[in-house]
């Protein structure tokens, strides 16, 4: 599907991909991609490529591409004249998610949040596993990054990477290092528990992790505003809520006070701190100083490749992308993947105040 105005396109594609993740093995399955580029970047010989990589809890439409106001990562990177892919893994919509309509399948912990309007008791689920993988995500990246080097004609992408978009992004980078030219990661997600993948796969357990509006609204977004103009529009919480909504109809209908409720797949990690040591592109990190900074600022201290710059954000959380300091993120993305640089700076570490100013840390 294309959907066009005068400055940029959208268009939507499911990309082929012979399924790796244990509950749908060897099936071919689509995975969801959204692409936004302006006509003029397209006829650009020399384009530049960059690949979305989302988090937890948001799929790629709601990470990057939120329709409100000015709120777009995707189109802001379009309009500065890249073009622009966001894709979701599976378990996330529009990508598909096996065994997870099933309420049966909502990790024990979480089911009490389905009692007694979708289920009477605590079930057991009918597919007791996690549901995917580092690895089987790593292998997802690389279908999206062959096709979108084959579509566009290009020997390379770059990365952004959320959260645990980060580890997914600086995984797919140590196993293809000459598909990647640069990285940029925000809300660097911390460690995993293990650096070794489970002794059996898939791991006991159940496919399907939910967050309520409450907890995702004012448990990890609200509860990190600290300073009054940290959010300069306090009706983004609420569009990113109903823009996850929109695109999972199951979820919408889940929660028992009918506000909906998010689904994200149980994961199977591993692998991050070992993989930063060994990422070789060149890779820009940012991190909210409200964003569980003393246990997510070890990422950076892992990373080891010759060429990195870190970014301390003033008054930003896990969601600076919608806050009021989302301007440094945009800008200071466009010209590292651009320029290898961020206001003229290659490397070191940086401090960036509520108005954008970056100065050494």
């Amino acid at each position: 599907m294309i959907i066009s105005n005068n400055q940029a396109k959208t268009i939507n594609r499911f990309v082929p991909h012979t399924s790796t993740v244990p509950a749908n093995e060897g099936q071919t399955v689509g995975l969801f991609l959204r692409e936004r580029v302006s006509p003029a970047t397209l006829e650009d010989r020399n384009k530049k490529v960059v690949l979305m990589i989302h988090g937890g809890f948001a799929p790629a439409t709601v990470a990057y591409d939120l329709q409100y106001k000015d709120y777009s990562f995707m189109r802001h990177l379009a309009l500065a004249g890249y073009d622009v892919f966001a894709m979701s893994h599976t378990g996330y919509a529009l990508s598909p998610r096996p065994y997870m309509d099933d309420p049966a399948n909502v990790d024990d912990s979480f089911q009490a949040e389905l009692i007694p309007h979708i289920l009477k008791e605590k079930t057991p689920p009918h597919y007791p596993y996690k549901l995917v993988s580092s690895q089987t995500e790593w292998d997802e990246i690389a279908t999206i990054v062959d096709f979108i080097c084959e579509l566009r004609q290009v020997a390379q992408v770059s990365l952004v990477g959320w959260s645990t978009g980060t580890p997914r992004s600086g995984g797919y980078a140590v196993q293809n290092p000459s598909k990647v030219d640069k990285i940029v990661m925000f809300g660097i997600a911390p460690f995993f528990a293990s650096e070794k993948p489970p002794t059996v796969i898939p791991e006991k357990g159940a496919p399907t992790l939910l967050q309520t509006k409450d907890f995702l609204l004012n448990n990890r977004w609200r509860d990190h505003v600290k300073t009054p103009d940290q959010l300069d529009d306090p009706q983004v919480c609420e569009a990113f809520w109903q823009e996850a909504m929109s695109i999972d109809p199951v979820g919408a209908q889940w929660e028992r006070n009918g506000q909906g409720i998010v689904r994200a797949p149980n994961r199977m990690n591993f692998g991050w701190k070992s993989n930063l040591a060994q990422i070789k592109a060149p890779t820009l990190m940012l991190l909210g100083e409200f964003d569980d900074y003393d246990k997510r600022i070890e990422a950076w201290h892992a990373l080891n490749c010759p060429h990195k710059m870190f970014i301390k954000v003033a008054h930003s959380s896990h969601f600076m992308q919608f806050e009021k300091n989302r301007h440094l993120l945009y800008r200071a993305t466009a010209q590292w993947l651009q320029n290898g640089s961020v206001d003229g700076h290659q490397s070191g570490e940086f401090f960036g105040d509520a108005d954008g100013k970056i100065s050494f840390l």
